[in-house]
C-alpha cells in the first residue's frame, strides 16, 4: 500500500505504519521513506552532495529569513534603534519571531514581542 502523509516535525511515519498495522491485526512497517519537504522548503530546493560539491550554492540569510518567518519592514528610525539593542513596538506575533527588514530588504533583527514592546532575539551585524 503507498501512503502519502502530510505531518509536522516530531512525527514519527515509521511508528504510523506500526500502529496502523497492529489496528488491523497484521502488523506493519515501511519498506520506503521519503520526505518532500521540510517545513517551507521543498524537496525541488533539495540538492545531491555531487551537486553540492560542484556548485556550493547559499541561500541569503535575507531570503531564508523571509522564507521561515513572517516579514516586518522597519522605518529607517526603527533600523536604527534595533541595531543598538533598544526595544520597537510589539509586532502583534506574541512570542513567535518575526524576521525585521531595512526598508532597503536588508535583515536587520530577529524579533519577538515582549508585552507592548518587541525584543531582538538576533541582531545582524553591519559593516
Amino acid at each position: 500500500v503507498d501512503v502519502e502523509v502530510d505531518v509536522s516535525s516530531g512525527t514519527y511515519v515509521r511508528a504510523l505504519a506500526r500502529d496502523l498495522g497492529a489496528a488491523l491485526g497484521v502488523g506493519g512497517h515501511l519498506t520506503a521513506l521519503r520526505r518532500t519537504a521540510v517545513g517551507s522548503w521543498p524537496l525541488d530546493d533539495a540538492r545531491s552532495l555531487e551537486q553540492l560539491a560542484e556548485a556550493f550554492d547559499v541561500v541569503p540569510m535575507a531570503g531564508a529569513a523571509r522564507r521561515v518567518f513572517a516579514p516586518r519592514v522597519l522605518g529607517a528610525a526603527e533600523v536604527s534603534t534595533v541595531r543598538f539593542g533598544q526595544r520597537v513596538a510589539a509586532t502583534g506575533t506574541g512570542d513567535v519571531p518575526v524576521a525585521a527588514f531595512a526598508p532597503d530588504g536588508s535583515l536587520v533583527a530577529l524579533l519577538s514581542d515582549r508585552g507592548e514592546q518587541a525584543r531582538s532575539l538576533l541582531v545582524i551585524a553591519t559593516e
